[in-house]
């Protein structure tokens, strides 16, 4: 049996929808933690703790036994990052609400709108990864946060509780079948949606 080690180079992409493409919007990015700066293949969500929601920061990993786990209470999820910031999370560049944005801190997002499936690895991370297999197609699993490389992951392993599941498993490719730390096709549950982007998908 095949081993993918996961890397920095693991990251979140869409891959099909049957609207014919990924719907993509752009969003002015919000301040940040300089370590929490938005990357491609980041979840993202808009910034509920400020007056401007329309502004997107890097998804809370703040779930699970660990600290380590996607939300799954948010209801302000957008979607997937398909560019990196760059800014370093500060206010640089940004302008009042109402002043069209800067272009430097706009970020394209392939939104979770219900329609577009992503694919992710599988955390190789923890006691025994499960290998792709078909039966994990309609499978609830949670997101991780690998901190070492600051990349999520599908985890195989964090199942014993229903409130740290977000996504679920739509598909698996014939070529990863089998390859531990290989990859599956998701959707995000519709319930952690933004409701400006949600147009569907499966429920909890």
């Amino acid at each position: 049996m095949a081993q993918i080690d996961g890397s920095t180079n693991s990251i979140i992409r869409p891959v099909r929808s049957p609207l014919g493409a990924p719907q993509i919007r752009w969003f002015e990015e919000s301040t940040s933690a300089s370590s929490k700066v938005i990357r491609a293949g980041d979840p993202v969500t808009f910034d509920t703790v400020v007056t401007t929601h329309a502004r997107i920061v890097w998804a809370p990993s703040s779930q699970g036994a660990v600290g380590n786990l996607l939300q799954n209470g948010i209801t302000s999820l957008l979607g997937i990052a398909l560019a990196t910031s760059t800014g370093d999370g500060s206010t640089t560049g940004m302008l009042a609400s109402t002043v069209a944005p800067a272009l430097g801190r706009m970020i394209p997002v392939a939104l979770a709108d219900g329609h577009t499936e992503f694919s992710i690895s599988i955390s190789s991370v923890g006691a025994a990864p499960t290998p792709p297999a078909s039966s994990m197609i309609g499978v609830t699993y949670p997101l991780e946060i690998v901190r070492a490389l600051n990349r999520w992951f599908l985890s195989s392993t964090n199942l014993s509780t229903l409130a740290d599941l977000s996504i679920v498993v739509t598909d698996v490719p014939t070529e990863s079948m089998g390859t531990t730390g290989g990859t599956v096709y998701f959707k995000f549950l519709s319930t952690m949606v933004h409701r400006s982007v949600r147009m569907g998908g499966p429920f909890t």
